[in-house]
């Protein structure tokens, strides 16, 4: 079954400057400390008109650069942010919050190769810094650089394990190297620090499904389907985990809860088909897979299901064309010749049969099944001596293959040659005791050689083997009754 795609964030941690050291002049530290509070307590226009009325008084005071830089960071002016903080950068160079929000700055103006400059350094100066690895690893997600990326996400997780945002991005790298079951552990592990956050428990689900993890999927998938109970994509993955998990009852409901939504996608018609079938519901899935079809007639895997099941249910004629346009449409599909072979021997079709079987051993001469079914449909067709043809040629391979032996038996029989058909029958039966029409030809045989009670013998242990056999127990009795 297909899932949907994967969402993922991607989201940095903003260092803000909370310190501030003696500026040798106490006038301008207390209007910096005013502008301050006003920002701590939550009136950041506020701050930002206070730092705008300092930096026109006081323009080449780098603190007054940083802190007004930094409010317009917050204020997602990245553009007014960034000549801001490259001057108290030139005045404190090795300033850890003044070179955080500088790259934060470029991060948010898309000067990725300039941010990435600053998060370097902030790694080399302070190592031991999560913020530095974790604004690392976004610059190398946004450069598509997967592994980098995983590596400083993984280092700031070691740092920080705390953080879901780390986590989470640690997913995004491993997803985007196809590294599924990575992924899904560290998608697992965001979502379990944050359980309200139905993007990371997304996240998860979808990721454990692609490792085909479903069982471990599905905690979470339901986590975010609570979370989030009108997103489609979530709710048919979860259906798809309780299917490939066995709980179709509870795959059902789902798919119940999207019917309305997604009664046009022939995909979800599909997946409805074969959780119906896999419950026993062959009316359901046999309705579902014809709908799947309307909506799209040259869905192969539908085609496929629909064929397989009319087949199973008897219904041979449709089965065959069904199968003959999947062939059409597929003419590389073995299996899909296979099952158009199989449904027009059904069908009393035997020419078409034998066309198609004789087609199929044409490229693979090695399919020892297809073999066996031509020689079957020759006989039925009443090609006798091109079924024995294939008959000998299966025995020459396998000496004991018990149905070909079976085939030379009736062959023989035909002829009246009854030692050679009794000879190939107990062969048979030897071969695979479990094998009952063996039994019954044999039985038939030794009652033309005149050897009744040896073939009441014969049936009578048929008969404990298949005890349902019809056409066992007429024999038996039919012999049993003979003066």
């Amino acid at each position: 079954m297909k899932s949907a795609k994967v969402l993922f964030v991607a989201l940095w941690t903003l260092l803000a400057v909370w310190g501030l050291s003696d500026t040798g002049d106490r006038e301008v530290q207390i209007k910096i400390n005013a502008g301050v509070e006003k920002y701590r307590a939550g009136s950041l226009d506020g701050a930002v008109a206070d730092f705008e009325s300092l930096y026109k008084e006081y323009p080449a005071n780098e603190h007054v650069q940083s802190w007004l830089g930094f409010l317009y960071l917050r204020q997602n002016k990245a553009s007014e942010a960034i000549p801001l903080l490259e001057k108290a950068a030139v005045a404190r160079p090795n300033d850890l919050e003044v070179m955080t929000n500088l790259g934060n700055a470029y991060f948010a103006a898309n000067r990725w190769d300039d941010a990435q400059v600053r998060y370097r350094k902030l790694v080399e100066l302070k190592p031991e810094m999560a913020e530095a690895h974790y604004n690392l690893g976004n610059i190398y997600l946004r450069k598509a650089d997967y592994p980098a990326a995983a590596e400083s996400y993984r280092k700031a997780s070691e740092l920080r394990s705390d953080d879901p945002f780390v986590w989470n991005n640690l997913g995004v790298a491993y997803e985007n190297q196809r590294k599924s079951a990575e992924a899904g552990q560290a998608f697992k592990k965001a979502s379990d620090l944050r359980t309200d956050n139905a993007v990371f428990a997304r996240n998860a689900g979808f990721a454990l499904v692609q490792a085909g993890r479903q069982a471990d999927a599905i905690p979470y998938l339901e986590r975010a389907q609570k979370l989030q109970p009108t997103d489609d994509a979530i709710t048919l993955a979860l259906a798809q985990a309780y299917a490939s998990a066995g709980r179709r009852n509870d795959a059902l409901k789902m798919y119940d809860q999207l019917g309305e939504k997604l009664q046009g996608s022939s995909e979800f018609w599909f997946n409805v088909g074969v959780i119906r079938a896999e419950s026993g519901d062959a009316a359901g899935a046999e309705k579902a897979y014809r709908r799947a079809l309307e909506l799209n007639g040259n869905d192969l895997d539908a085609m496929n299901n629909l064929g397989l099941l009319l087949y199973k249910n008897g219904q041979y004629e449709e089965s065959m064309a069904i199968f003959d346009r999947l062939v059409g449409l597929n003419p590389n599909s073995l299996n899909a010749q296979i099952n158009l072979g199989a449904s027009a021997a059904k069908a009393g079709q035997m020419e078409k049969s034998v066309n198609v079987w004789r087609s199929i051993l044409h490229s693979n001469s090695n399919r020892h099944d297809v073999r066996l079914q031509l020689a079957n449909a020759l006989w039925q067709w009443g090609d006798y001596d091109g079924a024995r043809f294939h008959y000998k040629t299966l025995l020459n391979v396998d000496k004991n293959h018990a149905e070909a032996l079976n085939g030379m038996g009736l062959y023989h029989l035909r002829l009246s040659q009854l030692a050679e058909a009794e000879s190939a029958f107990r062969a048979c039966i030897q071969s695979d005791p479990e094998f009952v029409p063996g039994y019954n030809n044999l039985a038939i045989t030794l009652e033309r050689l005149n050897r009744r009670n040896d073939a009441i013998r014969i049936l009578e242990r048929a008969s404990a083997k298949a005890p349902q056999n019809e056409e066992i127990k007429k024999n038996l009795e039919r012999m049993k009754a003979a003066p």
